[in-house]
């Protein structure tokens, strides 16, 4: 019977219930750790920066992810981006072993598909929220800024937008449509429990309000969805990089805030719903026309040890013993009145060197006195 993706763990021959949780706190402990190396390093480079920035300012506008003040923009992301290797680390000291089942059901990263999912959400998020912007311009022309000149500043920004939105994407599906997910699908075999659980705790760890709380769980579903019905989080990560990257370009350019949703109502929901049945249905598709692996095969118990062990008789044989007769050569040189270059350049006999050179041929009888 073949593993789905949120059983990868579950269905392993070296799994044991304790595992998973431990790894979890292994996550904690080394996530701490590696945030405190990064607070370190942003003290650091607030007091040799010559910016306005500092680290109590840091601190009080922690999690805002406002592009304004670009160096607290960068150090938020990468205290998300941590996730990655706290993630890999856990499993890869506790289990199950290879880490790479966190990735997809073929035990790696497949960067094809990757690719395939990251231009189709790439292209879903451009037209849902561009239509949305056009709409609302339409409707509303006060709610739509028009887009600020591309100087050296917004050049900038949108290149440190490009290079670390998709490591925080994939670092948040990697703990909650990866770990979380086959945390809990080792627990249940039914994949709905593993979704509506995980769900709500990717939901708990953003500050919205309530439809932006909404909105980020309508994606949540449509994650963990993809991620099982394809077998890995590539079209996860694709779908929630185009996403961020879209609205934080954006921001960027000053049409639209990413994370302010102050005053957003259920039409603001729409967007988000649309992009989804679309990439369900479309990632779907590709999947099946690409023929991509959705489950591994059943990994075998290993046999039983045999104990006690069945006794094995030792044989042991003597080495043959080897007779070492004259050579037809070494007689001829022992022979009197004959020079050594006489008898390197006589042709040998055809017993040369293997038999005794009195040996009579076979059949026949010894001759008296033979010796």
């Amino acid at each position: 019977m073949a593993t789905p993706f949120h059983r990868l763990a579950r269905e392993t021959p070296r799994y044991a219930w304790w595992k998973l949780p431990v790894a979890a706190l292994v996550i904690v402990v080394t996530y701490f750790a590696l945030c405190i190396v990064l607070m370190g390093l942003a003290a650091l480079w607030f007091a040799v920066s010559d910016s306005s920035s500092s680290f109590e300012g840091w601190l009080d506008s922690a999690g805002d992810l406002d592009l304004a003040r670009l160096d607290y923009f960068v150090i938020d992301m990468l205290s998300l981006v941590l996730l990655i290797p706290s993630v890999l680390l856990g499993v890869l000291v506790t289990g199950p072993r290879p880490v790479g089942y966190l990735s997809s059901v073929t035990g790696r990263l497949r960067w094809r598909w990757l690719g395939v999912t990251a231009v189709i959400a790439t292209t879903i998020s451009l037209v849902t929220i561009g239509g949305s912007l056009l709409a609302t311009q339409m409707t509303d022309p006060s709610e739509v800024s028009a887009p600020a000149q591309v100087d050296g500043r917004v050049a900038v920004t949108l290149l440190v937008v490009l290079l670390i939105v998709p490591f925080q994407s994939a670092a948040e599906e990697y703990l909650f449509r990866g770990f979380l997910l086959q945390l809990v699908g080792s627990w249940s075999r039914f994949a709905i429990v593993a979704i509506l659980v995980t769900t709500p705790l990717f939901v708990a760890g953003h500050g919205y309000g309530l439809w932006g709380l909404v909105d980020v769980g309508v994606f949540g579903l449509t994650a963990a969805v993809l991620t099982i019905r394809t077998g890995g989080l590539e079209a996860a990560i694709s779908a929630h990089a185009a996403n961020n990257v879209v609205l934080f370009a954006l921001d960027a350019l000053g049409m639209v805030s990413a994370t302010d949703d102050t005053g957003a109502g259920p039409i603001d929901v729409v967007p988000t719903i649309i992009s989804s049945i679309l990439l369900l249905v479309v990632v779907e598709w590709a999947a099946r026309r690409r023929g991509v692996q959705r489950t591994r095969d059943r990994i075998p118990e290993p046999p039983a040890p045999m104990w006690p062990p069945p006794p094995y008789a030792i044989v042991w044989y003597p080495p043959p013993v080897p007779h070492h007769w004259p050579s037809e050569r070494s007689e001829r040189r022992q022979a009197p009145g004959r020079s050594p270059a006489a008898v390197r350049n006589e042709p040998l006999g055809p017993r040369s060197g293997a038999l005794h050179p009195n040996t009579p041929d076979y059949p026949g009888e010894l001759p008296p006195g033979w010796r």
